[in-house]
Formats: C-alpha cells, sequence, structure tokens
C-alpha cells in the first residue's frame, strides 16, 4: 500500500506508541552514487545511539554512521543487499538506496520496535514525501517500507573572522545566520561545526576557531541561496577580514583533510590558502580576506565535529 504523507498520518497518527520523526533530510551526490541522511529524532529522544550501532551491522550499503545526541546521520551507498537483521544484534538497517532525478528512493526494514522507527515513526517526518507499506509486521514481526524524499545538494558554508577585539563572535553569528536561512525556507540548516585552528596565530581575534556550516538545498535554488549567504555575512559581519567560502558536494578531498590538519598545527598565509582554493575542486569563494585561511581550514572538519575541535 502507497500512501502520501498526509494519507499517512491520517491512517497512523492518532496512534500513542508511534513518535514520529520531527524531520528527515537526504542530500545526494549523483557523481558519487552516494546519499547522507540527516535525521532529527522524536521529540528530542537520543534514539541516534541504538540507530547508528544497529544499522550498519545490517546493512553493507552503510559506510558512515554518527549519532549527535537526538541528531543521527548516515552516508548510503545507492545499490541494493541483503540486510543481515537480528533480533537486539542487527535489528534494523537500510535494504536499498535509489537516486533519481529530483528524488531519492530508500528501503528501510527491521524487526519489532526497531521495524516500527524504520517505518512508522519515520514514515511520519517532515521531509518525507510518500510511503510505501511492503510489510508490517507490527510489535514482534518484520516491518518494511520504501520511503521517496526530495533530493537535495549539499552546501558547506565555511566561514572565519567576523568579529573584532572588541565585539562578536564568529560561531555565535554563523549558527544565526543558519537559522535566518532555513526560516527564509531557503535551505535546510543541518549542522554546526566548530574548528579549532592553530592556537598560537598571532592574527586571531581570541580562541581562533573558524565555523562550517552545512546545508541541504534544492537544487534549483543553490545559486539563491548563495548570493542570500554573501549578503547575510557581509551585512552582519564585524570586521573587514572575513573569508567565506563555499564548498559543493559530499565527501572530503584528502588535499583540503590536509590543508585544515596543518592550519590546526601552524602558521598558513593569505597567499598559500588563496593558492589552494583555485585548486580545490568545487569549491567558491565568495570573501577572499585574511579569515579565508580559517574559512578553508573549517570546510575539512565539516563532517567530523568530535575532531574538529581537538588540536
Amino acid at each position: 500500500m502507497k500512501y502520501t504523507r498526509d494519507e499517512f498520518f491520517n491512517k497512523f497518527g492518532n496512534k500513542t506508541w508511534i513518535s514520529p520523526f520531527n524531520k528527515i533530510v537526504v542530500l545526494a551526490d549523483k557523481e558519487k552514487n552516494i546519499i547522507e541522511i540527516f535525521e532529527n529524532h522524536p521529540r528530542g529522544m537520543a534514539t541516534a545511539s541504538w540507530v547508528t550501532y544497529h544499522y550498519p551491522k545490517a546493512s553493507s550499503l552503510i559506510t558512515h554512521a554518527i549519532g549527535e545526541g537526538s541528531q543521527s546521520f548516515f552516508r548510503v551507498k545507492e545499490g541494493k543487499c541483503d540486510l543481515d537483521l537480528k533480533a537486539g544484534i542487527s535489528a534494523a538497517g537500510i535494504e536499498e538506496v535509489k537516486i533519481h532525478q529530483d528524488k531519492v528512493d530508500i528501503t528501510y526494514a527491521g524487526l519489532g520496535g526497531g521495524g516500527v522507527g524504520a517505518v512508522l515513526n519515520r514514515g511520519l517526518a517532515e521531509g518525507v514525501e510518500s510511503i510505501e507499506i511492503i510489510d508490517y509486521g507490527g510489535g514482534g514481526g518484520l516491518s518494511k517500507a520504501k520511503l521517496t524524499f526530495n533530493l537535495k545538494q549539499k552546501l558547506v558554508v565555511g566561514v572565519d573572522d567576523t568579529d573584532t577585539k572588541e565585539e562578536g563572535a564568529t560561531w555565535s553569528l554563523a549558527n544565526e545566520i543558519g537559522y535566518m536561512i532555513q526560516k527564509e525556507a531557503m535551505a535546510d540548516y543541518l549542522r554546526h561545526t566548530l574548528v579549532q585552528l592553530y592556537p598560537k596565530n598571532p592574527h586571531k581575534t581570541q580562541n581562533c576557531v573558524s565555523t562550517a556550516l552545512t546545508f541541504g538545498v534544492d537544487p534549483k535554488n543553490v545559486s539563491l541561496f548563495k548570493k542570500r549567504i554573501f549578503e547575510l555575512f557581509n551585512e552582519h559581519t564585524l570586521s573587514k577580514q572575513t573569508g567565506l567560502v563555499i564548498l559543493e558536494g559530499i565527501g572530503i578531498d584528502q588535499d583540503l583533510l590536509k590543508y585544515s590538519l596543518k592550519v590546526k598545527s601552524t602558521l598558513v598565509s593569505l597567499e598559500e590558502a588563496i593558492d589552494f582554493s583555485n585548486k580545490l575542486k568545487n569549491l567558491e569563494v565568495l570573501m577572499d580576506n585574511w579569515g579565508l585561511i580559517g574559512a578553508i581550514a573549517a570546510l575539512g572538519y565539516s563532517e567530523d565535529p568530535q575532531e574538529a575541535v581537538s588540536l
């Protein structure tokens, strides 16, 4: 049986034992045939640790999974696999991913409560376009469903030096601008990453931290998104040294990671940063002042918030 999200809500939304996911956003990289899934769990419930433990054990399509409080993140290959479902060990997973022109189909399956979460709780989430129930086993059986999502494009914004010695905070301004972008329905604001840079840098304002913001953007809105990001930072920065960049696509290039590590551990010149920016695929520079050094470095750790804050 196939339902729109509204139809699905009318049928299952009144069951008190179903706790709907708040939101699910799916990003696709068609060149690499991979997707990223960002999930916001029900009512702030910290189920992310459970799904990011069980799902990769059951599904060979999942290459990376992280639980961050009440949010979970998956990177998944396009394709189909035979799930290795075992009660209490690998109780749920992703069986199939299909990337279309502007949609992504993801087939979830699970046992018992894991199946309820995979099919019913997710099916009620904001971001789901339609749900096709393949199996519904209830509390003790196997549940399986294909969920369809609008395809979004991944854009990561790196920024540094928006503050002065007297006023401001780059990480805080960046978070508020990410929030503004989402309120304006320009994009989905998915992750805010603080990146500790070389603390002995004599040019730092104080703590020497840059910021990366991860967004899911409708491919039709990419140009508008870039224009709006520039407008907001240009309007609200307090510094004449702001660096602002945008990286498109999923995954961190090894050269970018090496550059980011270098900025964490030693001084890097603006000339070196500009030269590197000209070589990096899918990078667009919006502001190329002194903060460009840290703005690019923020991109390299945008997918690893824990490592980003360390030295």
